[in-house]
């Protein structure tokens, strides 16, 4: 780590990091900074959205507009209705035609539901039915932990048609 670099930005010294993309020192005040996992819901992280750090040109350019847009779809995957199996009395009426959502190794039910919620509202889909959740022990040496799997159908529905609907 060189601290006699200067920062491609606001040209102060001690840039210690490094532009994913560009490769040019910036400094700690003017690199963004992104999580590891800020991406992961997506099925294919695109190459350039996979570094720790950006410099605010290349962020601006690059970055920006697939950070927000993935920001919205999860606010929106947020919003998904759902239906679990056992309801199925209540989503009887809706066409079943979509191929499945499957999800595998999630933490826990909500990491499952939120990621196939995630899919549904990239398909342009407001509602998951007949959802369930599989729970497994993993044993790895004396540390034992659940991952949870799930499955369900995207549709489309209006919210009022569905009789006795109160939010699950």
């Amino acid at each position: 780590m060189n601290t006699n670099e200067f920062c491609k930005s606001c040209r102060k010294p001690k840039a210690i990091y490094n532009c994913g993309l560009c490769h040019e020192h910036t400094c700690k005040s003017c690199t963004q900074f992104m999580g590891e996992d800020h991406f992961s819901f997506l099925k294919k992280v695109p190459k350039e959205l996979t570094h720790p750090t950006y410099c605010p040109q290349c962020f601006e350019e690059k970055v920006r507009e697939p950070f927000d847009a993935y920001n919205h779809t999860m606010e929106q995957a947020k919003e998904i209705l759902f239906f679990t199996k056992e309801q199925s009395k209540m989503t009887s009426k809706l066409k079943r035609n979509e191929e499945p959502y499957h999800v595998e190794n999630c933490e826990d039910q909500d990491e499952a539901l939120m990621r196939m919620s995630f899919f549904a509202v990239q398909g342009n889909f407001n509602a998951l039915i007949d959802v369930q959740f599989h729970s497994k022990k993993i044993i790895v040496g004396s540390h034992k932990k659940t991952v949870w799997s799930a499955t369900a159908i995207p549709v489309s529905v209006d919210p009022n048609s569905i009789k006795d609907y109160s939010s699950p």
